[in-house]
């Protein structure tokens, strides 16, 4: 190598170094008391190579997504019909992928066709239609966590970190010997991925079972992990620092890339499953809370669908939700033979116009129970469906 060659790098290791300075300065800018912003800068430029992400790289962990389907012979797709621009577009995304070595040239039997979705930023949202290949795949039944049974450890906590994984799912190997199975065809070639894809059956399960093993074992109490977002929650600054410097050891030495525009380190709030949170309550996320209240009046029984979908998101924020919403549940949900029933009338507007004004009413949060009081159980059951539940409760304690 020249002197040249070294100097080129040297220059671009400087560069990329100040660059990762400027995003852990960005991150704990917030951190008020100057001692606790000196001890997280220490411990984020320790791990800043996580927070580089000039290269795309794949993390090395002992688990590959695997694609178990059987004695199914090759299932192979024709490519979608796509206009000269799109074709354009598209190969500015595989040129993209290639480069950060997430696909490769394939010679496989296995072809799923491309969809590609414009963002609402403009940019372009790449996705492979594998429903076929899904079709023939067995499930993984790896659990997955709720979000009731996630949000109820992160209470009487102080300090939060969330930190999120740059594209993890393409951070996850495949198994070589199943990546020809993920090949995927244009008008223009046929290509294959390295890491794990978006729509491929088991993927969730899959992320969940890389991040169980190699963080969640063992350390329910001041970590959690849900899909590509990890969060940390601690009771006093001390437990925090030690906590964070654990997970990003871990994550370093795995050789995994964060998104650092969407962290969030040690903060008193914040945002997890559309909800906030603080030591004190848990409440819904203002940001989501406004995208309802935007939508207008339901026309269509898709738009009166959409409605009740978000609104059903917080129906534990809200005392008779089910009386309230039993008018647009009375219109919604019909099969496809019965939706010329749809209608909307005086009494569906009433019940929108009422979660409308809940929503923007306070108080809407729920405060963390004392676990040394009383409980008092009350539900939207029947009679006949409380008395089970109440057995149920019985036979627990």
């Amino acid at each position: 190598m020249s002197s040249t060659d070294i100097t080129d790098l040297d220059s671009l290791h400087h560069k990329i170094s100040s660059s990762t300075s400027d995003i852990i300065e960005k991150l704990i800018e917030h951190i008020h008391n100057r001692q606790q912003q000196a001890e997280f800068r220490t411990i984020l430029r320790t791990y800043e190579k996580i927070f580089d992400i000039s290269k795309i790289t794949q993390a090395t962990t002992s688990v590959a997504h695997t694609i178990s389907t059987g004695d199914s012979l090759p299932i192979s797709s024709r490519p979608y019909p796509k206009t000269i621009q799109q074709r354009r577009e598209l190969q500015e995304e595989l040129q993209k992928m290639l480069k950060n070595q997430q696909i490769r040239p394939s010679t496989s039997p296995w072809s799923s066709p491309v969809i590609i979705h414009k963002k609402k930023d403009g940019g372009l949202r790449f996705l492979v239609d594998y429903r076929k290949l899904n079709a023939v795949t067995k499930k993984d039944s790896f659990p997955q966590p709720t979000a009731e049974e996630l949000l109820q450890r992160l209470g009487d906590h102080q300090y939060y970190t969330k930190i999120d994984l740059k594209s993890g799912y393409f951070q996850i190997r495949i198994d070589e010997e199943d990546k020809e199975k993920t090949a995927f065809i244009t008008q223009d070639g046929l290509w294959e991925f390295n890491g794990l894809p978006q729509g491929v059956m088991n993927g969730p399960p899959t992320f969940q079972r890389v991040m169980h093993n190699l963080i969640g074992n063992g350390r329910w109490d001041y970590v959690l992990v849900y899909l590509d977002d990890i969060l940390i929650f601690s009771k006093t600054f001390d437990e925090h620092k030690k906590h964070v410097t654990e997970i990003l050891s871990i994550l370093g030495k795995a050789n995994f890339q964060v998104n650092a525009d969407r962290c969030s380190i040690s903060v008193h709030e914040i945002d997890f499953l559309s909800q906030t949170i603080n030591d004190r309550c848990v409440r819904a996320s203002g940001e989501k809370i406004k995208a309802i209240v935007d939508l207008p009046s339901p026309k269509t029984l898709k738009e009166a669908n959409e409605f009740i979908d978000k609104i059903n998101w917080y129906r534990k924020f809200i005392p008779h939700f089910a009386t309230i919403a039993a008018p647009i549940h009375r219109v919604t949900n019909k099969t496809k033979k019965h939706r010329h029933e749809f209608y909307w009338s005086n009494e569906q507007q009433h019940a929108f116009d009422e979660f409308t004004k809940i929503l923007t009413s306070a108080p809407l949060f729920l405060e963390y129970p004392n676990l040394s009081s009383p409980f008092v159980l009350t539900t939207d059951a029947s009679e006949i469906g409380i008395g089970g539940v109440l057995r149920q409760i019985h036979l627990l304690a």
